[in-house]
């Protein structure tokens, strides 16, 4: 559990999948929600997403959405709340970050960006484990993160 958790700080998991709340000196990790993902009450950003979607990226203040040419993803619940990694299996875990596998399920689509997936190919066994077993110890938070929404532009 150690390890992971210094696994978790070195990766910056918080850098996205911990809402942000703006101080006087900018944004900090809201430690309340740490690692539970994008908040379920937030709506999407309020944008013109196919601007966006062609131009480049937008992100919210919470730094827990972003928009791009991929649609909008937004940060996972990593708790272990049944809302996000609470009924996960180890195996599953280990597939979500092999793999790139929403879920961890081999059928589902792929982890959108700006989830680092690439960064995971040399990573072992042991440390997704170990990363999975600090996830199980800390706090559960119950929040339902929103759908990933395919890019406007995509054929329905």
């Amino acid at each position: 559990v150690k390890w992971g958790e210094h696994l978790v700080a070195l990766g910056g998991c918080n850098d996205c999948h911990t809402p942000k709340k703006m101080t006087p000196k900018g944004p900090v990790n809201d430690m309340n929600l740490m690692l539970s993902g994008h908040p379920a009450n937030m709506p999407a950003p309020d944008i013109d997403r196919q601007e966006i979607e062609s131009k480049g990226l937008t992100v919210t203040q919470t730094l827990t959405a972003w928009v791009g040419p991929w649609g909008i993803s937004y940060a996972a619940n990593l708790t272990p709340d049944a809302t996000g990694i609470g009924n996960w299996q180890e195996s599953s875990f280990i597939t979500a970050l092999r793999e790139g596998k929403f879920k961890g399920m081999p059928s589902a689509r792929p982890i959108m960006p700006p989830m680092p997936i690439e960064n995971f190919k040399d990573v072992t066994d042991d440390e997704i484990k170990a990363i999975f077993a600090y996830l199980k110890s800390i706090k559960p938070i119950n929040n339902l993160v929103p759908e990933y929404q395919p890019p406007v532009s995509a054929p329905k």
